[in-house]
């Protein structure tokens, strides 16, 4: 249980790597215990020593989710009344959630590190996203969005006729122009992101979308070609005086490709992006943006430009290099958010000016055997440099946090992988 004698409580909502790297980034910067907020009791979490779980059950309804938020709080102000609670979300309609709610929840005593909704669609609804990058110059694949609240077959075969006038040829991706309402939709074959081989399929699944009751834009984009070692992540942090702090990037070696979990980085080797620095940091002074935010990259190997693919307002899931590379993100959530706990706890506080992360160090959820066999040659050399320099971190391995029983259960799965990896292998 948290400890009545703590004096604030990270309350994360999740249960995956991105949450628990929180609960092991605030237990390693301050020793606290965290509130967890999962959808169930999973083998991430169970026997964990640095985080307390209030299971919710299924996170994707509005309602629920605020309730569930509204009775963590009231258990842990019932033990300690008014000690700070930091509401912390893992997906972006939890963030959606929380920044619609945001008086009720500070009336229970959480404090919201995230903007208003306006700054959250200019920021998270992608064809805003792209329309600022047009103005600032940022690069991003070529695009063309469809109305799916608008949707009439007329409308449909304009709309598939006129995407050879916008660049576009098959294969397409197809995903959501808004991430949060996607994740209500539900249809048989549905992915958060589908590699669509022509235009009959593409008809026929912007079709099944609408009739499911997704509403929003649905974007038709450019296939950047090249395999998963071509992304990348670039988090950065950008406090109230609008100072660029922390500018992080990860190449991202591997991701998922099973249905349900496509699109999940496995393996992240830190590094040095020096255009997507430039290129993120200008992005989030156009917005005014506070806080953490995260962009999803892709490197085009025809001209080796970054691509800008999309924007998360808020820490990626797989955001634990950046605490491998010693830029741990809680004291720079405690610093800027409860500057007043901050000031009268003991542990680091973050670095004044900006801090520019490097590598190579490697996290990684799955065997080394498989991280290397997807990495492109450079990236093997630099892995091999970050496993010599014993810089290979798994975010769940926490030597706090030691109960054979969870580590057993979390190695069996990073076995279970490899069987994963066979039936579901990333595209070339």
């Amino acid at each position: 249980m948290v400890p009545a004698e703590q004096p604030f409580v990270p309350v994360i909502t999740g249960g995956d790597v991105g949450a628990y790297s929180l609960a092991r980034e605030f237990h390693e910067a301050y020793g606290v215990i965290s509130a967890l907020i999962p959808t169930s009791l999973n083998r991430n979490l169970r026997h964990s020593r640095i985080l307390e779980a209030f299971p919710a059950g299924p996170m994707t309804e509005e309602g629920p989710v605020l309730k569930a938020l509204l009775a963590v709080a009231d258990e842990l102000n019932a033990r300690v009344p008014g000690r700070p609670l930091l509401l912390l979300a893992s997906y972006d309609h939890l963030v959606r959630f929380a920044a619609r709610h945001r008086q009720a929840l500070q009336e229970r005593g959480y404090t919201v590190p995230y903007p208003d909704e306006d700054a959250l669609d200019a920021a998270a609804l992608k064809e805003n996203f792209y329309a600022l990058c047009d103005r600032l110059g940022v690069p991003y694949p070529r695009t063309a969005a469809y109305d799916a609240g608008a949707h009439a077959p007329e409308a449909l075969a304009r709309f598939l006729a006129g995407l050879g006038e916008c660049g576009l040829t098959f294969p397409v991706i197809l995903k959501a122009g808004d991430g949060g309402a996607w994740a209500d939709v539900r249809f048989s074959g549905r992915r958060k992101v589908h590699v669509v081989p022509d235009a009959v399929t593409l008809g026929e699944l912007i079709g099944t979308a609408s009739e499911a009751g997704y509403r929003g834009s649905l974007i038709v984009q450019e296939l950047v070609p090249g395999p998963d070692s071509q992304l990348g992540i670039a988090t950065f942090f950008r406090d109230g005086t609008g100072t660029t702090r922390l500018v992080s990037y990860g190449e991202v070696i591997v991701e998922d490709h099973a249905p349900g979990t496509e699109g999940n980085a496995r393996a992240v080797l830190a590094g040095e992006h020096a255009s997507a620095a430039e290129q993120g940091a200008a992005l989030l002074e156009a917005l005014d943006w506070r806080g953490f935010a995260m962009f999803d990259i892709k490197v085009d190997p025809r001209d080796d430009r970054a691509q800008f693919l999309e924007m998360n307002p808020r820490l990626g899931r797989n955001h634990y290099y950046l605490t491998a590379t010693g830029a741990n993100p809680a004291p720079y959530l405690l610093a800027e958010y409860l500057p007043g706990v901050a000031d009268a706890v003991a542990g680091p506080v973050p670095v004044a000016g900006r801090v520019t992360t490097t590598g190579p160090v490697l996290t990684t959820t799955i065997p080394l055997s498989l991280v290397r066999r997807y990495a492109s040659p450079d990236q093997r050399e630099r892995i091999h440099g970050a496993v010599r320099a014993g810089k290979v971190v798994r975010p769940f391995e926490y030597r706090a946090d030691p109960d054979p029983r969870r580590l057993a259960g979390l190695r069996l799965a990073e076995l279970k992988s490899l069987r994963v990896f066979r039936r579901f292998p990333p595209q070339a």
